[in-house]
């Protein structure tokens, strides 16, 4: 049986896999529109507000990947192997804003 295409499994995603790939695909663009402003030697507080963007974009990426591997995955699984929910805890505290960082209301 031949592999499906990369069309056919871009088709085949999730309604919640498609919203993340778009997402990343957002913050692809950002990272690209940062590289332009570089090149053309844009001032620097101009590059840092759109880096801060762009990091916090992909925190929310993070964020919102955690919260569908929760909802589906930790919902349909026995806990009784605790490796997975280990990995899981440590990528939250991981994604935990640093106590340095200016928390946001």
């Amino acid at each position: 049986m031949p592999k499906e295409s990369l069309i056919e499994q871009l088709e085949n995603l999730s309604h919640e896999q498609k919203a993340m790939l778009n997402r990343l695909k957002r913050v692809e663009g950002q990272l690209r529109g940062i590289q332009r402003m570089i090149i053309e030697n844009k001032p620097c507080h101009n590059i840092l507000i759109q880096l801060s963007a762009a990091r916090k974009a992909m925190h929310q990426v993070c964020i919102e990947i955690l919260k569908n591997y929760i909802q589906r995955c930790l919902a349909s699984k026995s806990l009784e192997d605790t490796t997975e929910l280990e990995a899981l805890i440590g990528a939250m505290l991981d994604l935990a804003p640093l106590s340095s960082e200016k928390q946001e209301p």
